[in-house]
């Protein structure tokens, strides 16, 4: 019998949106050559990430090098060998998210909690009148928070099916309730945590329990695996998914 499906997610705070690792010793020469065409910034941005994967598959499972990725599906990354974990990747700003799971299939999205101009006008356009509602009846000061929320739950369900984001409206998220309308495949459950600057969202194709869920906080100086509390992980259900539970 196969084991129970578990998740485990690293998150990082980096000083600075051009930090690279000081070692790259964990990434293959592959990934190191493909990063040198990239432009300074996206450079960055992406040995960053795939440090961030390396460390966690080192961490996880004594990975001396991150092991070889295969082509990317609709711009979705995935190891070569099948009997590895699925993975993703997310960043906002300094704050980058990896997560590894085994079996089951994930996708993530992070974002820092920012004030965006014409925040409503961006909701409106995005998300489903209910959603709007839901927006408009919360006190002033936590509709940046439930703006950010809502659009990490969608980015995440995305990425879970590998779709692109222009396909944005075809979920809808019932927030009281905590349900997602999609016809996308495979119906998600997600778990959304807020911390005191950042807002991430997790999908999966399958249900899980906290006791399922491993949340770390990497130090950048020290790479210490700091333990991350999980009683706060709020979960989503699809309609779909919850009338098969």
């Amino acid at each position: 019998m196969p084991p129970p499906p578990h998740l485990t997610i690293a998150t990082v705070r980096l000083p600075d949106e051009f930090w690279q690792p000081p070692s790259l010793r964990r990434l293959p020469q592959a990934l190191l050559t493909q990063s040198e065409a990239l432009a300074p910034k996206r450079r960055s941005q992406f040995l960053a990430g795939r440090w961030l994967l390396a460390e966690l598959m080192h961490h996880q499972f004594g990975c001396a090098q991150l092991p070889e990725m295969g082509e990317p599906v609709n711009g979705r990354p995935s190891f070569s060998t099948s009997s590895l974990p699925d993975f993703n990747l997310s960043h906002s700003g300094q704050d980058m998210m990896a997560a590894l799971a085994q079996g089951c299939r994930v996708g993530v999205d992070i974002e820092q909690s920012r004030p965006r101009r014409k925040l409503m006008d961006l909701a409106r356009y995005s998300f489903s009148e209910e959603e709007c509602l839901w927006l408009t009846s919360l006190p002033e000061n936590q509709q940046t928070d439930g703006f950010w929320r809502l659009w990490t739950l969608r980015e995440s369900v995305l990425k879970l099916s590998a779709k692109g984001v222009w396909q944005m409206k075809q979920i809808a998220i019932s927030p009281a309730q905590r349900r997602i309308h999609t016809d996308f495949e495979p119906q998600p459950f997600c778990y959304v945590q807020q911390n005191s600057h950042t807002l991430w969202s997790v999908a999966c194709d399958t249900l899980l329990t906290t006791e399922q869920i491993d949340v770390w906080r990497i130090d950048v100086d020290t790479l210490a695996f700091c333990v991350e509390p999980t009683d706060g992980l709020l979960t989503f259900t699809s309609c779909a998914a919850r009338d098969k539970v």
